[in-house]
């Protein structure tokens, strides 16, 4: 069977990256531009208790992750097979899942400066790096960011692509970016959250569509490979 590719980078959505959604329920609309060969591309993130649901759109379609932090688990959706894949999360105190990414030298630096945006009191930081400079708004109404998405990630399997410098500056602290402006070795980039939606959202958005079939990745590497 065929795999959509852009299956390897979801992958590397949800398990670099966590909101505690117990702080906001509802949904929120971002716009990505890159100067890497993945363009423009819209984020939209679901949040309930325990759960956070990611659907990316761009030229390659729409790619989906669930990750069910109660469960620990991620699901991954494939809509053009009608399938499904579950995939565990690393428990507390577990070494990460092998080929994650290093972590940066990125320091960050509060500016003072405000703005509001969509409604939400914003305070501007500036992240530092050897790979080069970010600027970034973020809020504390939102719950707590640590990654995103990258869909320029390898084959199935390999190593996911490493998080920009900002997004390791965040990690630890009890922020949301609501704009990214960083420009760095690797080119340019540009986050904004364009609209926020706070909803009571049904347990189905969290969890595979009824009739869809369990993919099993495992029986499928290990049959790929020698003796499997």
């Amino acid at each position: 069977m065929k795999l959509n590719p852009a299956l390897a980078a979801i992958c590397a959505l949800v398990l670099p990256c966590a909101l505690h959604a117990e702080t906001f329920e509802g949904k929120l609309t971002m716009s990505m531009t890159s100067s890497s060969k993945e363009g423009n591309q819209t984020l939209n993130l679901s949040l309930k208790e325990g759960f956070m649901r990611t659907d990316i759109q761009s030229a390659r379609g729409t790619m989906s992750a669930i990750m069910d932090s109660k469960n620990q688990q991620m699901i991954i959706l494939m809509p053009e097979q009608r399938m499904y894949m579950v995939q565990p999360l690393n428990p507390p105190g577990q070494a990460p899942m092998q080929g994650a990414p290093a972590a940066s030298d990125a320091t960050l630096q509060d500016t003072g400066v405000k703005e509001t945006i969509l409604g939400y009191v914003c305070t501007k930081f500036v992240a530092t790096s050897s790979r080069g400079t970010a600027q970034i708004w973020v809020t504390d109404q939102l719950g707590t960011f640590t990654g995103l998405f990258h869909g320029a990630g390898g084959p199935m399997g390999h190593r996911p692509q490493a998080p920009q410098a900002w997004e390791s500056a965040l990690k630890g602290h009890n922020f949301f970016p609501m704009r990214v402006i960083s420009n760095n070795k690797e080119g340019t980039f540009r986050l904004e959250v364009t609209s926020v939606e706070k909803t009571s959202l049904p347990d189905s958005d969290f969890a595979a569509p009824d009739g869809w079939r369990k993919f099993d990745m495992g029986a499928m590497m290990g049959g790929a490979m020698p003796g499997g």
